[in-house]
């Protein structure tokens, strides 16, 4: 009954800070729309620029010009869903694409030369002859740039072999790890976005454990004879729930801008109630620190920030690696209890995998977790209590 009271107590407390529940609830939301906004093509297009000097040829008293050849297969290149590859443009002054390219308003410019059409067909004919060169041209600093240039080099390089007749001795067939056949830019932001609303669970938990003391009710419940671990678990039941529903919120939010997951959502919800513990027992350690709620708002945000950035949440991180374990590498990552979740999440959203198949990620959060706990527990005992 001490347990089911301390339940209500903390579930009307939390009522009562509405604003940062509210925070809390809807900021990985909020992400999700904006990152729908920005990255919501179904598939990726390249904007591609093409300067076309090729003059043609005339073989057999008709005028051939392969260049316009080459372009027609990059306009009709599709994604096995159907959607274009390349969003074409063609022009003549090179300098003119490049500025383009600088603006990134452009990903790719492509110059076919001018001796384009009669380098292939003395090639057909048996005539030797230096090679055309087609050249591209991309900004580095553009993460477009890469893709759209594999996907141009590809299938000019198939246009020619077609063209000449020609056969190679081996055939590449590419097959996809993931569920679906093609994953674009906000697929892959969606479990980061799902950790987004783990991290934020930082907030209110921490905030449940400082109110306590900066209201001076936390004497009282000492008084009324509850344990520390009463409280605490009291505390943890009430933030699984509200992290369990800001990861539902934030999944339907994707789920309505079309995203689909490959995993069940049984597994999913395995992985947040032990991922929203795991931010728990960092929220302990934090509240111990903190004495009052303009505090964790303030001083607060740099530990929100270091699992935010540095748990992959945003954007990946290099690997560093510390040393190896059975077999897996464990980098300086791999410390935040985080990393693991959205690892986890990724795994399950994107390749369909079970529970099985993150069970390292998920005995590592689980370790990570007992270890906050621990030490949270402690330090709130020794500066609170």
């Amino acid at each position: 009954m001490k347990l089911l009271s301390l339940l209500k107590k903390n579930w009307i407390e939390n009522l009562r800070d509405w604003k940062i529940l509210i925070l809390t609830l809807s900021f990985a939301p909020l992400f999700v729309f904006l990152m729908h906004f920005y990255f919501g093509e179904s598939v990726q297009v390249y904007r591609v620029i093409v300067i076309n000097q090729d003059r043609g040829v005339t073989a057999d008293g008709a005028a051939v010009k392969t260049g316009e050849k080459l372009i027609n297969i990059l306009k009709e290149a599709r994604y096995p869903e159907g959607g274009s590859i390349f969003l074409i443009e063609e022009m003549e002054e090179i300098e003119n694409a490049k500025s383009l390219l600088k603006d990134k308003t452009a990903d790719l410019a492509v110059v076919i030369p001018s001796d384009y059409s009669e380098t292939i067909d003395s090639f057909i004919r048996g005539e030797e002859r230096n090679p055309a060169v087609i050249q591209t041209f991309g900004d580095p600093s553009n993460a477009k740039y890469l893709m759209s240039a594999v996907w141009n080099d590809t299938l000019a390089y198939l246009h020619i072999l077609d063209e000449t007749g020609q056969r190679l001795p081996v055939e590449l067939s590419p097959q996809m790890l993931s569920g679906s056949t093609s994953l674009n830019e906000f697929d892959l932001y969606v479990p980061g976005l799902l950790g987004l609303a783990l991290i934020m669970l930082m907030f209110t938990a921490a905030a449940s454990v400082i109110k306590e003391k900066d209201k001076g009710t936390i004497m009282r419940l000492r008084i009324s004879r509850m344990t520390t671990a009463e409280w605490i678990m009291a505390v943890s039941g009430i933030q699984v729930l509200i992290g369990v529903g800001a990861v539902f919120l934030t999944y339907l939010s994707a789920f309505v801008l079309g995203y689909r997951g490959s995993g069940s959502l049984a597994a999913i919800l395995v992985v947040t109630i032990l991922s929203c513990l795991s931010v728990i027992g960092i929220s302990l350690i934090v509240a111990a620190f903190l004495r009052t709620i303009f505090d964790l708002m303030t001083i607060g945000c740099f530990p929100f920030f270091i699992l935010l950035f540095f748990s992959g949440s945003m954007f990946p991180l290099p690997q560093l690696r510390l040393f190896s374990f059975a077999g897996r590498s464990v980098n300086v990552t791999d410390i935040l209890p985080t990393t693991h979740a959205i690892n986890a999440l990724g795994k399950i959203l994107n390749y369909g995998v079970g529970l099985e198949d993150v069970l390292y990620e998920l005995i590592a959060m689980l370790l990570l977790t007992i270890i906050t706990y621990v030490i949270g527990i402690r330090l709130i005992r020794i500066r609170h209590m």
